[in-house]
């Protein structure tokens, strides 16, 4: 990028004043460094991440790496020198953060370029390189290549090798085989740690899909030293499956690290805080699985310590605490990892999609009652299922901990009828990734998605809205099983990661939800001219891997109507609303993101009639109905806890370690919210008593005395005898 940036207007926007105080930010560090002792090289944290004195360039390292070399200029690491400052987008957000040449003394030389330092001044000397991932080399790189007098790299004896690989590290080299070095070196920049970069500049946060071992034995592989040492048939050799699994494993680990690191960053609640927020929460689900496959001592230490902190704004100091232990944990694993016992792993690390256990407890699985439909994974929710008999009772599960519950059972004065479905959508054969894989291009549709009312549709079920919790209860899915992604609430109201199907669902209606899971044609779609529109090649062939063709107006009406339509009987007998009456033409102009000519009103509306007729009515059935102690359990919960996630800090998405008691369970205590448990006998049988609410770790003792008052009325109207006669 060349030029100055636009003038300065007489009144800056509250967005460029923000910038021009995090550059001038910035600026005063790199004074302060040249102040003393004249021309100083920039602080390694702020412009350059290695050393820019002791660069040497990939060309250095080219004169006898010649085969990794050779890979390395095919990549987007070494080819965006040339081209990323051209990009417009790129060019946006420097110029919205003052930065007037990308190549110099800016931000952007951190993660896309490998700075050098000549007469004070930063300059790209390449893309990201070598020394990037490897260390500045200036004083590694003759160290790390001598054998010995008389030696080579076949022969050199065993004791000057260990010498040698020491002497390099303490000079700052990240061998390969240093996994925690190298994987902190990945996601130091696949992770944007800088808010106004994000919330001014407009940059993504990173690469939230990011996966080291996917990445790394990729197009990005370039493991050649084998070949060098005269191996057959080692040319650019792969990691074997046992390789893999404890780079699998520190992968997940140092994302967390540095999820945690992003959210230390955060100071206020913005686009950037709400990314690195699902950034952190994404990678505590992925090292949840791990904890499920393989007992790891380490594994759940990093449980407890990320189950100890606040993940939100303006929590850094102990966010950064908690992130150097977890480093430390990783290193400590890494010193006796046994690939054999991690072959458990080996799907995880292969990505594949396989059924999950419960994180929690399998109980808290709810399943159809008795004279009810079996449990139903159909997706069509015009489909009329059969009309169950239902029970006298349903169960009432009020949360009583970190997505655990306690069962009571409450009267239920008329149940609901329909099928039991897991799935009100069909279940697409392609794979979802979540919101985080397609911000990377997309930039204008995600930050309109973060502010669109879609981005929260599963906000209400983690603060358990009274509205959500009782057509949960009625439709007879457990309270802490409604923001799982293996139950009906979130096929609509989340977008299900595949293979995270039975965890907490993070993230409301995005990207996938309407233009279909991306595993697939994430990467197909983007080849090609876009002048081409829809016979670009990218295009066509993302239709066949699952990208939903949502410019055709009955395709779009269909996946519209899926979720804002319900024709599912049991829902509208819980008391789902049907969506009768949604404006679809009203409700497109809210959600206009594309940069193509909007759809005249008159064939949009022919559109969704067609799609509509097509469903048939709305079927007339009997609303359920909760008994009024269940009921009132309900209302109150509404009303004292609006949301748990923020009286808590978001501790509903700290998991239990596997096999640890179910908090509130008899002899035990959650870590979260307080499970208080009272007894529901007198005299000779139980009580008709739902379970006492949850108490949030935040509550005064004014609020526990009130919840006892409530609680010793209900037990009085439910003892006292009833008017005209005894109990």
């Amino acid at each position: 990028m060349t030029g100055a940036g636009p003038p300065t207007p007489s009144h800056p926007s509250p967005k460029r004043a923000r910038a021009v105080l995090a550059c001038a930010a910035l600026g005063l560090s790199l004074l302060a460094a040249f102040a003393v002792g004249g021309a100083q090289p920039a602080p390694e944290g702020d412009y350059a991440r290695e050393p820019p004195e002791k660069i040497v360039t990939a060309e250095s390292c080219g004169e006898c790496h010649l085969a990794e070399f050779a890979v390395w200029k095919k990549t987007t690491h070494a080819t965006g020198f040339r081209t990323l400052h051209r990009k417009k987008s790129a060019e946006a957000i420097a110029t919205k953060m003052g930065f007037r040449l990308m190549k110099r003394d800016s931000l952007c030389l951190r993660c896309h370029y490998t700075p050098t330092e000549t007469n004070g001044e930063l300059r790209a000397a390449s893309g990201v390189s070598c020394e990037s991932c490897h260390g500045a080399g200036r004083d590694w790189i003759d160290l790390h290549n001598e054998y010995g007098e008389g030696f080579d790299h076949r022969s050199e004896p065993v004791e000057h090798r260990e010498s040698r690989i020491a002497a390099s590290r303490k000079a700052g080299m990240r061998r390969p085989s240093d996994l925690y070095g190298v994987a902190t070196s990945c996601f130091g920049c696949h992770t944007v740690p800088e808010e106004a970069l994000v919330n001014v500049g407009g940059h993504s946060t990173g690469s939230i899909g990011f996966e080291l071992v996917e990445r790394s034995q990729g197009s990005m592989r370039h493991n050649f030293l084998a070949a060098t040492r005269g191996e057959e048939g080692a040319s650019n050799r792969q990691r074997s499956a046992e390789e893999k699994r404890p780079l699998y494993v520190v992968g997940r680990t140092v994302a967390l690290e540095y999820s945690l690191r992003a959210v230390a960053a955060a100071t206020e609640n913005g686009a950037y805080s709400r990314a690195v927020s699902r950034r952190y929460q994404t990678a505590l689900r992925e090292i949840q699985k791990i904890s499920l496959k393989v007992s790891l001592p380490e594994i759940q230490e990093i449980l407890t310590i990320a189950g100890k902190v606040r993940a939100v704004p303006n929590n850094g100091a102990a966010l950064r605490r908690a992130a150097d232990e977890i480093g430390a944990v990783s290193r400590r694993f890494l010193d006796r990892a046994d690939a054999l016992q991690l072959a458990s792993l080996d799907p995880l690390v292969q990505g594949l999609s396989e059924p999950e256990p419960d994180p929690v407890l399998a109980s808290d699985e709810v399943s159809p009652g008795a004279g009810d439909g079996p449990a139903s994974e159909a997706g069509d929710n015009g489909a009329i299922g059969e009309t169950g008999g239902g029970g006298a009772n349903a169960t009432l599960a009020a949360t009583t901990g970190e997505g655990t519950s306690a069962a009571a059972t409450a009267n239920v004065g008329r149940p609901a009828v329909g099928t039991f479905k897991r799935r009100i959508r069909p279940r697409s054969k392609f794979r979802t990734l979540g919101p985080g894989a397609c911000g990377g291009c997309h930039e204008g549709p995600n930050e309109w998605w973060a502010g669109d009312p879609h981005a929260r549709t599963a906000q209400p079920f983690f603060d358990r809205a009274a509205k959500n919790v009782k057509i949960a209860l009625l439709y007879k899915v457990k309270v802490g099983s409604m923001t799982k992604g293996n139950q009906v609430c979130m096929d609509c109201h989340g977008t299900v990661v595949s293979g995270s199907e039975a965890f907490d669902v993070f993230d409301g209606v995005s990207c996938e939800s309407c233009h279909g899971p991306a595993k697939d044609f994430l990467e197909p779609h983007k080849e090609g001219d876009k002048a081409l529109g829809t016979r670009r090649p990218g295009y066509v062939n993302a239709l066949s891997q699952g990208m939903v063709e949502l410019k055709n107006l009955k395709t779009r009406a269909q996946t519209c109507t899926g979720c804002h339509f319900i024709t599912d009987p049991r829902l509208l007998s819980s008391g789902h609303p049907s969506g009768q009456g949604f404006d679809y033409s009203a409700g497109m102009a809210k959600i206009d993101h594309w940069d193509h000519a909007p759809a005249s009103g008159q064939a949009l509306s022919a559109a969704f009639r067609t799609a509509l007729a097509a469903r048939g009515p709305v079927p007339k059935v009997e609303l359920a109905e909760l008994a009024p102690a269940a009921a009132a359990v309900v209302e109150r919960q509404g009303k004292r806890s609006p949301s748990l996630a923020a009286a808590t800090g978001a501790s509903w998405n700290r998991p239990r370690p596997a096999g640890s008691p179910q908090a509130g369970a008899s002899g035990s205590r959650g870590s979260g919210p307080a499970a208080l448990i009272f007894p529901t006998t007198v005299g000779q049988g139980p009580l008709d008593l739902p379970p006492f609410p949850p108490l949030e770790s935040s509550a005064t003792i004014e609020d526990l005395l009130l919840l006892v008052k409530e609680r010793l009325e209900l037990l009085y109207q439910t003892v006292q005898p009833p008017p005209g006669g005894a109990r």
